[in-house]
């Protein structure tokens, strides 16, 4: 994981409680969000390890759901996330798996989004700090590391190949 600066170790401003938790599950979601191209009708979210164990406790269920919603890490709206996807027609379903065979660490999300036609799956890791690993969008292996709006904006920007 490279480092821009103190703040990538230390953590996003973001709504709480944990930053690998929450900050870094809200990046995974709004990758989604911006590749499906807006709030998609359906996701599948597939949580392993930690994050299946603790998904509620430490809020990645809202944060993830937050991300596809559009949110970002510091919007006060993730609380609420439930609510807000209800009201955005967004069915979702949360699937606990153990460990993930696609990428090794404890904290990752394989979401499946669809928005009309299209369909997206996007694999991430919360690897701390409020950072994201983007390691598949559909079919495909990435590298891809999220940690601020910049970061988000130059990996659409140069992966538009993976726009539907």
């Amino acid at each position: 994981m490279v480092y821009n600066s103190c703040f990538d170790i230390i953590g996003p401003i973001m709504v709480g409680p944990s930053s690998s938790h929450t900050a870094g599950a809200v990046w995974i979601g709004r990758v989604a969000y911006e590749l499906i191209g807006g709030v998609p009708c359906q996701a599948e979210i597939k949580l392993y390890d930690s994050f299946a164990e603790t998904y509620q406790g430490h809020g990645t269920d809202k944060a993830i759901l937050g991300g596809l919603l559009g949110f970002d890490t510091e919007d006060m709206r993730i609380k609420h996330s439930y609510e807000l996807a209800a009201e955005a027609n967004l069915e979702y379903d949360f699937v606990l798996k153990e460990t993930s065979s696609e990428f090794d660490h404890p904290n990752v999300a394989i979401l499946t989004v669809k928005l009309g036609s299209r369909k997206m799956i996007v694999g991430g890791a919360s690897v701390g700090g409020g950072l994201a690993k983007i390691f598949r969008i559909n079919d495909e292996n990435v590298d891809l590391s999220i940690s601020s709006h910049d970061d988000l904006k130059k990996i659409l920007q140069h992966d538009a190949q993976y726009m539907g």
